[in-house]
C-alpha cells in the first residue's frame, strides 16, 4: 500500500462509507472493540459478541457506492443489526427505504421450518449527515412498530435508529464531556473527528471511552493508506458533481420560469390590446396583425 505524506494535521473523514466502514470492520482488536462499543451505545443494552458478516470488501475498494450495506452483524443472542451510513441526502424518502431494509433483515435470519419464537430482534442503525426530521430537534430517533392510538408496540422485533449529526450541540467544550451519553460521544466524534479546530473536544471523548479510543487509533491507521485519500477524493467530487447538478438544475427553473412569465406577460397584455381594438371596431385581420396574434385565437377573445 502507498503511504500518504504525513502532514501536521491529516484524518480521513469519518461520515464517508468506506471510511465509516474500515473504522469497525478490520481484522484486530481495536476494530473488535470499537464495533461492540458503538452497537452497544445505539441499542441500549450490552453487546459482547459481534461478528461481521461482509456482504461485499468492506475494507477496500475503489469505486465505493454513496449507499449500501455496511455491516451486518450477529450477536452470541441471535440479535441481528445492520449498520450503514448516510453520508448525504438523495432526495428520496429515506424513512421507506429503513423500513424496507430493516424488514428484510428480519426475513434473511428465518429459516424453513422456525417457528415464530425464533425471530430475533433486528436493529437498522443509520448515522445520516443530514436531518432527516425537521420538526425534532433530538439527534436520536428509536422506532419500532406501534399503534397510533395508544402507542402500544407489537413485538418489538424491528428496530430502526437513526443518529442525525447535524442536530448535536454546536458548541461543547472538553469539560462538559463527562456529562455526554455514550452515544452522543460517539456521535460527536463521528462529526468532529477531521475538524482540526475540534481536537482538543475529540481529545477528551476518546479519552472517555475505550471504544471511541480504539475507533480513533483505528482512523489514524487507515488516514496513513494514501489509497484511501484517492477513494475520498472520488467521493467528495462525485458529491460536489450531485450538488452541482441540482444547483445548475434550479437555476436553469428559475430561468425558465422568468422567461416563461415574461412570454405570459405579454400574451396577457396582447389579449388585452386586441380586446380594446375589437371593441373600437377595428376588423379581426388587422388586430390579429397589429397585436401578433392567431387570428383564431382573436376571434375567440371575449369582449
Amino acid at each position: 500500500m502507498t503511504k500518504m505524506t504525513k502532514k501536521s494535521f491529516r484524518i480521513l473523514n469519518p461520515r464517508l462509507d468506506p471510511n465509516f466502514k474500515a473504522i469497525f470492520t478490520q481484522n484486530t482488536q481495536a476494530s473488535k472493540i470499537a464495533l461492540k462499543s458503538f452497537l452497544s451505545a445505539a441499542i441500549g443494552r450490552d453487546v459482547r459478541e459481534a461478528t461481521v458478516v461482509q456482504n461485499e470488501d468492506a475494507a477496500f475498494y475503489k469505486f465505493q457506492r454513496a449507499v449500501d450495506y455496511d455491516i451486518n452483524c450477529e450477536f452470541s443472542d441471535g440479535t441481528k443489526a445492520q449498520v450503514e451510513m448516510q453520508g448525504f441526502d438523495q432526495q428520496y424518502d429515506y424513512g421507506k427505504r429503513a423500513e424496507y431494509y430493516a424488514a428484510r433483515l428480519v426475513s434473511s435470519v428465518m429459516e424453513v421450518g422456525d417457528d415464530w419464537n425464533s425471530v430475533a430482534q433486528a436493529y437498522q442503525i443509520s448515522v445520516l449527515d443530514f436531518v432527516f426530521d425537521k420538526s425534532n430537534s433530538a439527534p436520536v430517533h428509536h422506532y419500532q412498530m406501534a399503534d397510533l392510538g395508544d402507542g402500544a408496540r407489537l413485538s418489538g422485533r424491528l428496530n430502526v435508529i437513526f443518529l442525525e449529526l447535524p442536530k448535536l450541540p454546536k458548541v461543547l467544550s472538553p469539560e462538559e464531556v463527562n456529562n455526554l451519553p455514550t452515544l452522543l460521544k460517539w456521535c460527536k466524534f463521528l462529526k468532529e473527528a477531521d475538524n482540526p479546530r475540534s481536537q482538543d473536544l475529540i481529545r477528551a471523548i476518546v479519552e472517555s471511552e475505550e471504544g471511541i479510543m480504539k475507533a480513533s487509533d483505528t482512523l489514524k491507521n487507515i488516514s496513513d493508506d494514501g489509497w484511501r485519500w484517492v477513494i475520498q477524493g472520488q467521493i467528495e467530487g462525485k458529491k460536489r458533481d450531485y450538488t452541482s447538478g441540482l444547483l445548475a438544475a434550479e437555476r436553469r427553473g428559475r430561468a425558465e420560469g422568468i422567461e416563461q412569465g415574461i412570454e405570459q406577460g405579454m400574451h396577457k397584455k396582447a389579449i388585452e390590446t386586441a380586446k380594446k381594438l375589437l371593441d373600437d371596431g377595428m376588423p379581426p385581420e388587422k388586430v390579429a396583425n397589429c397585436c401578433s396574434l392567431p387570428l383564431e385565437e382573436v376571434l375567440f377573445v371575449e369582449r
